[in-house]
């Protein structure tokens, strides 16, 4: 079977027998596979730095029925300084968590593929005023290439375009006061939160790194769009549960 090469960017790990590792790689060309790279547990290993949870290489592998085999790899970027900050870490984590629970296996997306690694960069080398505008940012973007792109201009239930103070996870967006229950999941936002979601969805990552934004309504904004992601594909993220839970240990 013929050798494929293509670059992407690793984003789990498994602990594979005693020296080898399963990894879950997002690929350029692929789409999101399976490979094993075998002997890279050992300190000597020429593949240890590429193979790394972050590391986005250029990969030489075989294909095979259930895993690849890694037969080259070499190291592009490994957004190093991404360890040396736990919150980054934990933030950028749950990116790579986000783009396993929403692509199947194969399936490919190169834009989005593009624009996280834009997402790392910047976050690693502390290009942004927020990071967790970042990070939403992401989440709005990838959900409306998923094609759950939620309503922000009007009313789900009425169509109107004013008073649109509830993100209505079951109804796929905002709801107007007047239409709001208390039943199901639904959070309460501000217009000018609504208005960043907006923007969110139409400007590009390096004009959003250089704005400033309020945190309490970035952490407020991520905890629903990470709810609303959830609920959409039908699986939650553990990386950001993690992530709160450094926030609030004692929670």
């Amino acid at each position: 079977m013929a050798l494929i090469k293509t670059k992407g960017l690793v984003i789990k790990e498994q602990a594979f027998k005693e020296q080898d590792k399963i990894l879950t790689i997002f690929t350029q060309d692929e789409g999101k596979i399976q490979c094993i790279a075998r002997g890279v547990r050992r300190q000597k290993s020429g593949l240890l730095a590429s193979t790394q949870i972050f590391a986005y290489s250029e990969f030489v592998y075989y294909p095979g029925k259930t895993f690849g085999s890694i037969n080259q790899a070499n190291l592009i970027d490994s957004f190093y300084p991404l360890r040396n900050d736990l919150t980054k870490m934990a933030l950028a984590s749950y990116l790579l968590d986000l783009i396993n629970n929403s692509f199947d296996f194969y399936q490919k997306d190169p834009v989005i593929l593009k624009l996280l690694l834009y997402v790392l960069y910047y976050m690693a080398n502390g290009k942004a005023k927020s990071d967790l505008a970042l990070v939403a940012a992401f989440q709005m973007k990838l959900i409306s290439v998923m094609g759950y792109r939620p309503r922000l201009e009007n009313c789900t239930s009425c169509e109107c375009q004013t008073d649109l103070n509830y993100f209505s996870i079951e109804n796929y967006g905002l709801v107007c006061k007047n239409c709001y229950t208390t039943t199901g999941y639904a959070y309460k936002i501000t217009e000018s939160m609504r208005k960043i979601l907006i923007d969110f969805l139409k400007l590009p990552m390096k004009e959003i790194k250089d704005h400033e934004y309020n945190t309490e309504d970035m952490m407020k904004i991520n905890d629903i769009l990470d709810h609303y992601i959830g609920y959409c594909i039908g699986k939650t993220s553990k990386a950001y549960a993690f992530y709160k839970s450094m926030l609030n240990p004692l929670v």
